[in-house]
């Protein structure tokens, strides 16, 4: 096996274990295993805190911006401002 076929194997080993998403308007995006974990976590830790949110994670908008239905209508997809806004206190302690 030649120099050049195991280094094209290699890439292609990898890509396998990359989450792949494609852009409306460009290349496609691509992620380790793990970013869809640190994409969701992201996502929770961002969601009702308002100012105090952390950024956003990158595969969240290229979710955001996907060609893809599967990744556009996916719980990544979400709209940033529809969910970072502050959450209403309705427990009881609050409504005194």
């Amino acid at each position: 096996m030649g120099l050049r076929s195991w280094v094209k194997r290699l890439e292609r080993d990898a890509r396998e274990e990359m989450i792949e998403i494609p852009q409306k308007d460009g290349p496609v995006a691509r992620f380790p295993q793990s970013a869809a974990r640190d994409a969701f976590i992201n996502l929770m830790d961002r969601m009702g805190a308002g100012a105090d949110a952390p950024p956003e994670h990158s595969l969240i908008a290229a979710a955001r911006n996907s060609s893809e239905p599967e990744w556009a209508n996916s719980i990544y997809a979400i709209e940033a401002a529809a969910h970072v806004a502050p959450v209403e206190d309705l427990s009881e302690g609050a409504r005194e």
